[in-house]
């Protein structure tokens, strides 16, 4: 697990036009790319499940 430390130097934010961001996107992955090989419904349940609690 990853800590992200406090720090008062500023952040650098990049701000596009809508145009230019989409074209700086990635494509989205496949759900053959998602998947995780050997998991069970029922893991994949309680993932989401975990997820959906945070």
């Amino acid at each position: 697990m990853s800590v992200a430390s406090n720090s008062d130097e500023p952040v650098g934010l990049t701000v596009l036009p809508p145009d230019e961001a989409l074209l700086r996107t990635l494509p989205v992955p496949t759900a053959e790319e998602l998947g995780i090989e050997g998991l069970t419904d029922e893991e994949w349940d309680a993932f989401e499940q975990a997820l959906a609690a945070r």
